[in-house]
């Protein structure tokens, strides 16, 4: 396929998506997600202390104070033009995530085809799909994220892009330990600066508000939503919906979400030192999505990056247990044309809204509805436990073969 006709295709896909937020349902372009951001704003400019207040009618801000400071721009602008900042912003944003995804990777034949490919098909995937329907921030954390492993290390700015991401939303404070663990301390140390520098600037023009979030608020996961809802994919998902109407053993979350942690991270710091940037990144984000209490469907975008690596791989290898990953991967992440229960028309869709939901139903699930109701999941655990027996089966092998233990490898740079 040329460049031309790869371009052809993504601008055709693009075409059909706007189509059908035009003239398809009212529910397509809700922007609930993007209502608040602009509300967080309006409440920042009142400065009356009420950013956290929950007002009836009204989704809560669950965000940090720093993040309601940086929504404020969108608080002088009319509802119109914030809709389209939301919706082509967001298909930018997926271009340029996955443009800088493929410049991690490494060298290939055209990397502009295969980005407009690449970005041509996740647009029908469930991530992408929530993140244009809420107007979510995903998109723009991950970009910042990988602008920074797109730098070559040591770089000026390099640290930068996750020490605000993070200051937005808490999740990508995950790369910071990361960064460190990788052996790249200055890019580590810069985004842990970058970090507090947001709160510093945040408690000084909203010390309240700092006071409300980080004496405890932050940690209230009630705020975001019910942790048994279908649209929650993590662990902790997962296991309020097994256990049902009976509430799981009070430690069994906790204990599990230390052990995928553990062995998360071990696989994404020992990807990004044998040279496997992209790899490590995506298996930090990875690890990210099924530990935190709430990973909504739309959060599931972080995993692009190891959408990508699985691609590439299909693409340099032509292996079948390869080309049969992609496949699964994207059979359970695709949106699907669907009617759901409390929104109009037909919305493209993902498998885990199948399942029972609402006034409890999500807590009677059986049989194949506990498999498609935590398809993100399953997933995601079944990467982990193969990265897991691939490293245990390749320490064996060292062991077989030289009679000695194998040594961590010393740091190599994760940009090469």
């Amino acid at each position: 396929m040329t460049r031309r006709t790869a371009l052809a295709v993504a601008a055709c896909s693009i075409t059909a998506y706007l189509l059908l937020g035009t003239f398809g349902s009212a529910d397509m372009w809700w922007l609930g997600d993007l209502k608040v951001y602009r509300q967080g704003g309006l409440e920042v400019l009142a400065g009356d202390g009420e950013l956290y207040t929950i007002r009836p009618g009204r989704l809560p801000f669950t965000y940090t104070p720093w993040a309601g400071l940086t929504f404020t721009p969108l608080a002088w602008l009319p509802w119109g033009a914030v809709e389209v900042i939301g919706v082509v912003g967001n298909l930018v944003l997926l271009v340029v995530a996955t443009w800088l995804a493929w410049g991690i990777v490494g060298p290939l034949g055209d990397r502009v085809k295969a980005t407009a490919l690449t970005a041509a098909a996740l647009l029908w995937t469930e991530p992408v799909q929530e993140n244009l329907r809420f107007g979510q921030i995903n998109l723009l954390l991950l970009v910042l994220v990988l602008s920074d492993f797109a730098r070559a290390r040591g770089t000026r700015f390099a640290g930068v892009g996750v020490g605000l991401a993070a200051g937005l939303k808490l999740t990508p404070a995950i790369f910071i330990p990361y960064l460190l663990l990788t052996g790249r301390v200055r890019e580590g140390l810069t985004a842990l600066g970058v970090f507090a520098g947001t709160f510093v600037a945040a408690f000084a023009v909203l010390p309240r508000e700092c006071v409300d979030y980080w004496g405890g608020l932050f940690l209230d996961d009630t705020r975001i939503g019910l942790a048994q809802f279908p649209g929650n994919q993590s662990v902790h998902g997962a296991v309020t919906r097994q256990f049902g109407a009976q509430a799981p053993p009070g430690w069994l979350w906790p204990a599990l979400a230390l052990t995928v942690a553990a062995v998360g991270m071990t696989l994404a710091v020992r990807a990004a030192r044998r040279g496997a940037a992209l790899t490590g990144v995506g298996l930090c984000a990875l690890t990210a999505l099924l530990v935190s209490p709430i990973s909504w469907t739309h959060h599931w975008a972080w995993a692009l990056p190891l959408v990508v690596v699985l691609i590439d791989r299909v693409r340099r290898t032509r292996a079948a247990a390869a080309t049969l990953a992609l496949v699964a991967v994207l059979a359970v992440a695709a949106a699907y044309p669907m009617h759901r229960a409390r929104v109009s028309g037909v919305l493209p869709s993902g498998i885990v809204w199948t399942v029972p939901f609402g006034d409890g139903g999500e807590l009677n699930l059986h049989g194949w509805q506990l498999l498609v109701g935590n398809a993100y999941v399953l997933v995601g655990l079944a990467v982990l436990v193969a990265g897991a027996w691939s490293l245990a089966a390749e320490r064996r092998r060292i062991t077989c073969s030289t009679g000695l233990t194998p040594v961590a490898e010393p740091d190599a740079d994760p940009t090469s």
